[in-house]
């Protein structure tokens, strides 16, 4: 398969697509999408590791923040170490992070960041890139990720504000950018300012489509589309420069 685009971050592994999972991954591969399934959950991680029979598939395994909260210490290092058990199987850590929208008691935001901080240890030992969630916790995520973090890092649909994007390119973190771009003018003006080679595209599928269907991956193109429109550049370099982005990461033969 030539990979001509990528979904860096997308749950295909939900029940949502059970019904078509196959025939819209088939699709991807026909379109040259290539698909990076995040899980977050210990069922999500195991049924995230089934979808490595798609050859356009590779996997990222985590626990999603929220998730952090709900666990015992037993659960939460568990996890931990399925994740590490099946490193060789893998090509990044995520879905994790910190979600200070929903979570807002202050003791469980305080074992968020413990566990977070804990996940980027595992990231660093493994030398594996970090899938990052930062929901109205975009400032401390940065903060956090900027003093312990030493591998790639992307920090998913990022929601926080322009200045916030900017200071996480210039630490080195990646902004990926979901179709929502379409109707969403903050997510516009963060692809205008960011430069490109930070940026990388996502779908978060099945959530953030350019409308409130059901997103899935074969919606990439428009946001190469989009970014390209929005910064003035040529649709075929905003791919490529994408593309490259996405494999410097991963480490994909592109």
């Amino acid at each position: 398969m030539k990979i001509k685009y990528i979904d860096v971050h997308s749950h295909m592994s939900e029940k949502i697509f059970d019904k078509d999972r196959d025939k819209i991954l088939k699709e991807c591969e026909k379109m040259g999408i290539f698909v990076i399934n995040c899980g977050g959950t210990k069922e999500s991680n195991k049924d995230s590791l089934k979808l490595l029979k798609y050859k356009n598939v590779n996997i990222n395994l985590g626990v999603y923040p929220i998730q952090t909260t709900e666990m015992s210490d037993k659960e939460f290092f568990d996890e931990l170490k399925f994740i590490e058990n099946n490193k060789d199987k893998i090509v990044g850590i995520g879905e994790v992070g910190l979600d200070f929208y929903w979570i807002q008691d202050d003791v469980k935001r305080q074992l968020e960041i413990e566990r977070f901080k804990e996940i980027i240890w595992l990231a660093n030992k493994l030398r594996l890139p970090l899938n990052v969630h930062t929901r109205a916790a975009e400032a401390e995520t940065i903060a956090i990720l900027s003093k312990m973090v030493h591998t790639p890092t992307i920090l998913h649909s990022f929601g926080g504000k322009t200045k916030l994007g900017k200071l996480a390119a210039a630490e080195g973190f990646y902004i990926s950018i979901p179709p929502n771009i379409i109707i969403n003018k903050a997510r516009q003006k963060l692809a205008k300012e960011i430069p490109i080679e930070y940026l990388l595209t996502e779908t978060d599928a099945p959530y953030m489509g350019p409308t409130r269907d059901r997103n899935d991956p074969r919606n990439i193109p428009l946001v190469i589309e989009k970014i390209a429109e929005i910064k003035k550049m040529d649709v075929e370099e905003v791919r490529k420069q994408i593309l490259k982005n996405a494999g410097d990461i991963f480490n994909l033969k592109i």
